[in-house]
C-alpha cells in the first residue's frame, strides 16, 4: 500500500520539484547586482558563476508537468476549472500585489492610475512563466491525443526539431559567430520554429524521459557531460560578456545547449535513480511538506529580495561568492515557510500560492 502511494505521489518529482525552485531563487539572488556591475570586476564574474550554474529551474518544471500531465487522462473540464483557471487566479493576485508594491514605492498619484493599473496587469518579471505555462496546458488535450497513439520514432522526430532548430539554432545565435552563421540562424528563424517547439520541446521531452527512457548506455556520457557543460556556460558568457563590455548571458538561458545537458542530466538522475529509493514515511512528508510551498516559492521571493535590498540587505553584504548562496537559503527557507502557511486558509488558500 505504502509504494502505491509513494508511485501516485511520485516523490521523486517532488524532490526535483524543489531543487528547481531553489535554483530559481540561486539565480534571481545573483543577478541583484548583476546588470550593474562591471563585467571587468570578480564581483561581476562571482554572480555570473552562480547565475550560469542555476539556470535549469525553469525547464525542469516545464518537464515534470509534462511528464504527469501528458501520463494522466486528464478531461478538459478538469484541466480549465482546476489547473487553468487556478494559475490565473494565481496571476492576477501576484501581478496585482507586485504592481500595487511597485506603486506605493514610487508615490504614484490619483492622475497616475492608468500607469499604475499597468504595473498590476503586467506583474513582475519572474511571473511569465505563469501565462507560459497556462498555453502550454492549454494544448494539454491535443498533446496527450498525440503522444498516446505516437510511434516512439514520431516524438523522436519532434524532439529532433526542438533540438536541433531551437537548441541549437538558440545556442549558435548566443555565440556571436561569424556573420554567415548568425545569417543562416536567423534564416531558419523566420520559419517561426518556436510556434512549434518553444517549451512544448521540454514538455514533451520530459513525457518521453518518463515514458521510455534514455538507454543506459548513455547514462553514463549524460551524466558525464555536467560538469564541462557548467564550466562551458561559464566560462563562454565570461568571454562574450568582456567582448562585448556588457552582461550578455543569452548562453546559458533556457534553450542553451549546455543548460539543455544539464536539465537532461537532472531528469534523468531523478526519474531512474532517486524514483528507485524507498523512501521512509518521515522523509515523505518533509519532501511532500518542501514541495507544497515551492509555487509559492516563485511567487514570493522576487517581492522578499526586492524587500530586503530596499533594507539593505542583499547578496554584497558579505563577499557575494558566500553572500548570494546564503541570501538565496535565507529567502527559500522564509517563502517556503510563507507559502505552506498561506496554502492552509480555508478556501482561498490554494488560489494564493
Amino acid at each position: 500500500m505504502e509504494a502505491v502511494s509513494q508511485n501516485k505521489r511520485m516523490v521523486h518529482y517532488d524532490l526535483l520539484r524543489i531543487v528547481a525552485a531553489f535554483s530559481v531563487v540561486m539565480l534571481h539572488s545573483a543577478g541583484q547586482k548583476w546588470y550593474i556591475l562591471p563585467v571587468t570586476s570578480r564581483e561581476w564574474q562571482i554572480a555570473n558563476a552562480w547565475d550560469a550554474l542555476f539556470r535549469f529551474g525553469v525547464p525542469i518544471f516545464v518537464m515534470i508537468s509534462g511528464a504527469i500531465f501528458l501520463n494522466r487522462d486528464i478531461g478538459m473540464k478538469r484541466l480549465y476549472s482546476h489547473n487553468i483557471f487556478r494559475l490565473l487566479v494565481i496571476y492576477g493576485i501576484w501581478s496585482a500585489a507586485y504592481g500595487l508594491y511597485d506603486c506605493r514605492m514610487r508615490n504614484l498619484g490619483a492622475a497616475e492610475w492608468k500607469e499604475a493599473v499597468k504595473e498590476m496587469l503586467s506583474g513582475r518579471y519572474h511571473l511569465w512563466f505563469l501565462p507560459m505555462i497556462i498555453a502550454v496546458y492549454m494544448l494539454v488535450p491535443i498533446l496527450r491525443s498525440w503522444v498516446k497513439n505516437a510511434e516512439k520514432r514520431n516524438l523522436q522526430y519532434f524532439l529532433l526539431l526542438f533540438f536541433f532548430l531551437k537548441i541549437g539554432i538558440f545556442t549558435i545565435s548566443s555565440l556571436n559567430t561569424s556573420y554567415i552563421v548568425r545569417y543562416a540562424a536567423d534564416t531558419v528563424n523566420i520559419m517561426e520554429i518556436g510556434m512549434a517547439c518553444s517549451y512544448i520541446g521540454y514538455f514533451v521531452w520530459g513525457y518521453y524521459i518518463a515514458r521510455y527512457g534514455i538507454p543506459e548506455k548513455w547514462h553514463k556520457s549524460i551524466y558525464a557531460g555536467v560538469i564541462p557543460a557548467a564550466l562551458l556556460n561559464v566560462l563562454l558568457d565570461r568571454y562574450l560578456s568582456l567582448k562585448a563590455g556588457v552582461p550578455a548571458g543569452e548562453i546559458y538561458d533556457s534553450y542553451g545547449v549546455f543548460t539543455f545537458v544539464i536539465v537532461t542530466a537532472l531528469f534523468l538522475f531523478f526519474t531512474n535513480v532517486m524514483g528507485k529509493v524507498n523512501y521512509s514515511p518521515p522523509a515523505v512528508r518533509i519532501i511532500r511538506w518542501l514541495s507544497d510551498g515551492t509555487f509559492g516559492v516563485y511567487v514570493m521571493h522576487v517581492g522578499l529580495l526586492e524587500i530586503l535590498e530596499a533594507r539593505g540587505i542583499d547578496s554584497m553584504m558579505i563577499p557575494n561568492i558566500i553572500g548570494i548562496p546564503l541570501l538565496a537559503v535565507g529567502c527559500y527557507a522564509a517563502c517556503t515557510v510563507a507559502a505552506v502557511c498561506l496554502r492552509r486558509i480555508p478556501v482561498i488558500g490554494k488560489y494564493l500560492c
